[in-house]
């Protein structure tokens, strides 16, 4: 829910009704451009619409009524604060809201030269400054007539809001195969998000063997495998993909998917470990969960998307999550599987999302395009095998370099994957691929990535992630800005 706001000249004798008439006008114009998000009327919750029956101001114009303006925004689930500065206040008003209230602060005027709102916006912005009664009165934002980056503005703040009380939940400790950038600061990252849930995989484990063992439970089993069969292509190898394997890779998607349950109500997106005690000792990789944990769809009908990573990464986690907020679209995760200076290869190990096989609204377009075939690691089981169509993609990674988070980002033009493309793959053939245009060349954006995993979504959703890199505190590095890149490396 955000929070919208307008005040006005304090004064007595500036009381004027047509500029009251035309603040009450361009507040109202502002929440209807907003009609997708939740929104809380602050003046009209103060009665401020029936202000010129009483010959008073639409406007907040008091310290009474800022106090009981924060009052009204502490009472509910508000996210952040839009205030309507299209004419002179007194910059003590939204101060004290801003002391009042903490939460983060929009501060938007239209381009309407009539009004002083480019005086109002200054003004209060040098004030909040000055004051810095709180992190968010010192980091607020302000906009100008540009009613798309109030949208962009809104979703990055609903995201924050979002993940602040959410958990992750993770199967199985991050430390996977020795990466230590899958490893983090978990207290540090509070900051960001509400808590971690980390369970052992044996819960999966030993619900997975209870479902196979069991005749009742085994039902479940059978009748996945029907669906996934008859809704994809599966090329049976009696090597890696054997249907006993493929039985036991969706006996754990269904295990982890059963305790997702327990914990649904509390939880933004799941990571597994994997390697190796799954896909070397239990025998078998757990590809079915980054597959379709970030999929509307399985063999019980339409289901929640989840952002699903591997490997236990953590920072991989957030990004996805972050990406699924602002689009309402699964999140792609993967590794950075091939650079040169054209391309960049984005395949992860064994699965990731289905959506990205066709882009398609319809969930099961998506599994016709897709092919389960045998994986080249792990003892068994099967790998989800397509290649994106091209797109634009948003692509983000948290990081971290020496105790500090950066946010990078670009927005990737796809690229087909053409034969010629095709035929240098050899490792990891089997797996999904997706390919980028390399916003970069090969040498800067290996020397400028922290990690081997990248997140992506289709759209343009980069100056959502500049203002979540503002409310959280952290630069955004944007990897299309060489200057940027550059002021990166320099700390390296």
């Amino acid at each position: 829910m955000i929070a919208v706001a307008t005040f006005t000249d304090p004064r007595p004798t500036a009381l004027s009704e047509e500029r009251e008439r035309a603040l009450m006008e361009k507040h109202r114009a502002l929440i209807e451009a907003l009609e997708e998000f939740e929104i809380l009327d602050v003046n009209a919750k103060l009665k401020k619409y029936e202000a010129f029956e009483k010959g008073e101001n639409f406007g907040i114009d008091s310290k009474e009524e800022v106090l009981e303006a924060a009052r009204i925004v502490n009472s509910k689930d508000v996210s952040g604060i839009t205030l309507g500065l299209w004419h002179w206040t007194e910059s003590n008003l939204v101060t004290l809201l801003a002391k009042e209230t903490n939460k983060p602060l929009l501060l938007y005027a239209d381009d309407d030269p009539a009004w002083a709102g480019t005086t109002c916006i200054t003004s209060v912005g040098s004030s909040l400054w000055e004051s810095a009664v709180n992190y968010y009165a010192l980091h607020h934002t302000r906009l100008k007539g540009d009613v798309g980056k109030v949208k962009a503005w809104v979703r990055a703040v609903e995201a924050v809001s979002k993940l602040s009380k959410k958990s992750l939940l993770l199967w199985g400790a991050p430390y996977t195969l020795g990466m230590e950038h899958l490893m983090d600061d978990l207290p540090r990252l509070k900051r960001f998000i509400g808590d971690f849930l980390m369970l052992d995989q044996y819960l999966i484990v030993r619900k997975a063997d209870e479902m196979l063992s069991d005749e009742k439970l085994r039902i479940k089993v059978e009748e996945f495998y029907d669906w996934l069969t008859s809704k994809a292509k599966v090329k049976f190898d009696n090597v890696m993909l054997t249907q006993e394997a493929l039985r036991r890779q969706i006996a754990i998607y269904l295990a982890a998917k059963d305790i997702w349950e327990q914990y649904k109500s509390e939880v933004a997106g799941v990571s597994i470990k994997c390697q190796p005690e799954l896909s070397e000792i239990y025998g078998v990789t757990a590809c079915l969960i980054p597959a379709l944990f970030p999929f509307s769809l399985d063999a019980k009908g339409e289901k929640p998307i989840i952002p699903a990573t591997c490997e236990g990464d953590i920072k991989g986690t957030i990004s996805s999550i972050l990406l699924f907020y602002l689009s309402g679209k699964p999140p792609l995760f993967g590794d950075i599987k091939y650079v040169d200076d054209e391309l960049v290869l984005i395949a992860n190990c064994g699965a990731s999302s289905l959506y990205y096989a066709k882009l398609s609204e319809n969930p099961e377009e998506n599994l016709s395009a897709t092919t389960i075939q045998g994986q080249c690691q792990g003892k068994s089981g099967g790998a989800l095998t397509y290649r994106t169509p091209k797109t634009t993609l948003t692509i983000a990674r948290l990081i971290r370099i020496d105790g500090e988070y950066y946010l990078l980002y670009f927005l990737a033009e796809g690229v087909e994957i053409t034969e010629e493309i095709e035929k240098k793959l050899k490792w990891g053939k089997q797996w999904p691929h997706t390919a980028v245009k390399n916003p970069l060349d090969k040498e800067r954006f290996i020397a400028v990535m922290g990690a081997n995993h990248l997140s992506a979504v289709p759209g343009d959703y980069t100056t959502e992630l500049r203002f979540i890199a503002k409310l959280w505190g952290i630069k955004a590095v944007n990897l299309a800005d060489k200057e940027q890149v550059e002021g990166l490396l320099e700390k390296v």
